[in-house]
């Protein structure tokens, strides 16, 4: 749902606040409240966000997992800003680092991963839109978890475009960022 106002700058977006504890996108300069997801989503958004924790812990790398709070800064066209809030965010340490005292919002820096799980309402929005503005901006990996179709999709960022690999059922499912994870489709819709 478009929120009639008129167009937002960066800064207007960050500092919006309409005394509701609706969350938003910025969408071309407008803002595009974002639904309230079903408990299934926050279920498996949550796995997810701790499966990537626990590698990260594991293998002591340098990187921070963040469900829910990242916003990426997607384009910027004839002065119209794009942010979108994915599910779950995989960044460096220093990303994280960059952003304590301020708002979390990458605009300079992309995200190594991002996850974003389908609703009947965003199919569109997750399958096409955003994979173009992820594939725009370079994002290395991007994970689409669909549990109407039961199926996990990879897309990894190969000499600037995306190829995609579908997992289903008990398919481990291959990282490029996290090799050694072994998370299959059923484990994270049987949440």
């Amino acid at each position: 749902m478009i929120v009639a106002s008129p167009l937002l700058s960066l800064a207007e977006y960050l500092a919006y606040d309409d005394g509701t504890d609706t969350r938003y996108e910025l969408v071309n300069g407008e803002l595009v409240a974002m639904a309230q997801p079903t408990g299934l989503h926050g279920g498996m958004s949550e796995f997810v966000n701790d499966s990537f924790r626990f590698e990260i812990q594991r293998l002591q790398l340098p990187l921070i997992s963040k469900q829910d709070l990242i916003a990426v800064q997607t384009g910027l066209v004839r002065g119209k800003i794009t942010c979108r809030v994915p599910d779950v965010v995989v960044i460096t340490s220093e990303q994280w680092q960059d952003m304590r005292f301020r708002e979390a919002v990458l605009t300079d820096s992309v995200p190594l991963l991002v996850v974003e799980i389908v609703s009947d309402s965003t199919r569109n929005i997750d399958y096409r839109k955003k994979r173009a503005e992820y594939n725009a901006i370079e994002i290395p990996e991007y994970w689409i978890i669909d549990f109407s179709d039961r199926k996990v999709t990879v897309l990894l960022l190969v000499d600037g475009l995306y190829e995609e690999i579908v997992y289903r059922g008990d398919e481990v499912i291959k990282s490029f960022l996290f090799p050694e994870l072994k998370l299959t489709p059923t484990q994270i819709f049987n949440i």
